[in-house]
């Protein structure tokens, strides 16, 4: 073990960590606020607000020596021996000086600026700054400029930290951004003709710590102080990425990135970040259909269910071959319920995975492993960021069940197929993706092949026009459970709407018609039930998933998560952002 100094208390640091100075700080409850520096980027030590008294004690005779000039805190590595001071005059007065430099040509217009309520000008000029603004010359001003269609660059409140263009150039290697000029003049810029719109582009305003780089998506449309933050996971492709899903008043407004070493690291893809206004489209289905004397109209969601439940029975009873498709945009907990129901109406029906859209090709970047990037030793190199074809969040968590139920996973093509050979008695379809899926040719190929057609989807499509009885389901955003992504990894995550007027939530319209009960079902309760039940989720026991998720089919004793550190930008004490969200 390493020991250090702290303040003049000592700490001690396993030997296999490789922390600097900032992080050792931070895991025993101490603060040094810094700019330019983050956990996945190269060290270039610009903003000097990290800078503090270092020092080291020998070892044999105890005696501390200090470094005569303040050294940045984001170079330091803390190792045996090192002493820290981090709450001497000599650095308050530091900090005060930096904040004041940093602050010199800042417009002060936090009223009208979207950073507002996360910035990290704002909390260090409170925490750290001084009250008097000595400087009384004109301030350079900078007029706007857009880097993108989507990202504004307001160079006036730029404070130079570099963040952005490291970004591009040792994650994404596109390199689009650059700084020009030098001294009071040097600015953040575009080369000539290039804009910054690779598909990751997007991260570059949540590592901006203040309010230079603004995605015209969100500005001006909702203070951060006003939005709820819900920990979600994004259903844009099986990457599984990790989110903190923000609504007010009933209505998404942005996601943001969360932490995770083993999915996402701190980033997510342009693609999963704009896909939240799938959620907030007024054309979902908000109502139940039935469909009487070959007319649809609308109905109660409870009668439509209850419509479901009777019919299905009597086709049970009748010896009618029933067909389930489950829908990669299912929880785990969804698609079990839904497969326990199908199968207690008859051990003869089938069950099916609904299609798997795909688009194109993965995606992936390689980040320079050359950089230095500083954290944990685990997670020195750091993860390649993969956008996957596969545009749906949870293939692997529908097939483990449908092995379950049915010993094998039968395609949608497989069993379209099927469906045109043999008599289906009655075809329960879910769906609920970002996007419809199904095509008038299809769409007519099930009515064709069924007496009986219930869709259940959050869009009006084909299939649905064409249905016995359609039932409103849930879009991502209003749905709470677990997916497991490419890697079979399971993570669960919670609901960040409520369902919309007229419809349920996918996991209770399968606990009525269980019979489970009335009342909204938690998803952790049946996950785990599911735990106990079907071997790959054992990970799962009790209905709990370590921090990071875990893998299906390892045991739970094997799914920690690991020494894996999580570092925040300190102004994220109270928000949630691109680096997690720690309190």
């Amino acid at each position: 073990m390493a020991t250090m100094i702290l303040n003049g208390q000592e700490y001690t640091l396993p030997d296999n960590e490789k922390l600097n100075a900032i992080q050792a700080a931070q895991r025993f409850g101490v603060e040094i606020p810094y700019y330019c520096w983050h956990p996945a980027l190269s060290v270039v030590a610009n903003c000097r607000m990290c800078e503090i008294e270092v020092g080291s004690k020998d070892p044999k005779t105890g005696e501390i020596k200090m470094i005569p000039k303040m050294v940045p805190g984001c170079q330091t590595p803390a190792r045996d021996g090192t002493v820290l001071v981090t709450n001497s005059t000599k650095v308050k007065d530091h900090q005060k000086m930096i904040m004041e430099f940093l602050l010199l040509n800042h417009p002060l217009d936090c009223p009208v600026c979207d950073q507002a309520g996360e910035c990290g000008l704002q909390d260090y000029s409170y925490e750290y700054g001084q009250a008097n603004h000595r400087f009384v010359e004109e301030r350079n001003v900078n007029p706007r400029k857009d880097v993108s269609d989507l990202i504004q660059l307001n160079q006036d409140r730029c404070i130079m930290c570099t963040r952005c263009v490291r970004f591009t150039r040792e994650i994404t290697q596109t390199s689009e951004l650059q700084v020009t000029r030098r001294g009071s003049h040097a600015e953040i810029d575009i080369f000539p003709g290039i804009e910054l719109d690779n598909p990751l582009a997007g991260n570059v305003v949540d590592l901006c710590p203040v309010g230079a780089l603004l995605d015209k998506d969100f500005l001006h449309k909702q203070r951060v102080w006003f939005l709820a933050k819900h920990d979600s996971i994004c259903a844009g492709c099986s990457t599984g990425c990790n989110i903190s899903a923000e609504e007010n008043r009933g209505q998404l407004w942005r996601f943001k990135p969360r932490y995770n070493p083993n999915v996402n690291d701190y980033w997510i893809c342009d693609a999963g970040r704009y896909s939240y206004k799938v959620a907030n489209d007024v054309n979902l289905l908000n109502s139940a259909y039935l469909r009487e004397h070959g007319v649809l109209g609308t109905i109660s969601i409870d009668k439509a269910l209850t419509s479901v439940d009777q019919s299905l029975k009597a086709t049970s009873k009748d010896g009618g071959k029933i067909g389930a498709v489950l829908s990669p945009f299912l929880t785990v907990e969804e698609a079990f319920l839904l497969s326990t129901y199908i199968k207690q109406l008859s051990a003869n029906s089938v069950l099916a995975l609904g299609p798997v859209p795909i688009e194109g090709e993965d995606k992936t970047y390689h980040p320079d492993k050359t950089t230095g990037r500083t954290g944990d030793v685990s997670f020195v190199v750091p993860r390649p960021f993969t956008i996957h074809a596969e545009k749906c969040p949870n293939r692997h968590g529908v097939e483990a069940v449908l092995k379950h139920f049915q010993g094998e996973v039968i395609e949608f093509k497989t069993f379209t197929n099927e469906v045109a050979r043999a008599d289906y008695a009655a075809i329960y379809l879910t769906a609920g993706g970002l996007e419809p899926f199904l095509d008038q040719g299809v769409a007519d190929l099930l009515r064709a092949s069924t007496k009986m057609l219930i869709v259940q989807d959050v869009h009006v499509t084909p299939l649905a026009q064409l249905a016995d009885i359609v039932l409103p389901g849930a879009t991502f955003a209003e749905k709470s459970g677990s997916f497991a992504n490419a890697d079979r990894r399971l993570q669960s995550f919670d609901a960040a709407l409520a369902p919309r007027d007229g419809s349920l939530a996918d996991l209770d319209i399968f606990a009525i018609l269980l019979g489970k009960s009335v009342a909204p079902i938690l998803s952790n309760e049946i996950l785990a039930e599911l735990a106990e039940i079907i071997p790959d989720f054992a990970v799962a026991k009790g209905g709990k998933l370590p921090e990071f998720g875990a893998v299906l089919g390892t045991t739970p004793a094997s799914t920690t998560s690991g020494s894996a550190e999580r570092f925040a930008d300190s102004w994220t004490k109270h928000r949630i952002s691109s680096v997690g969200s720690y309190a």
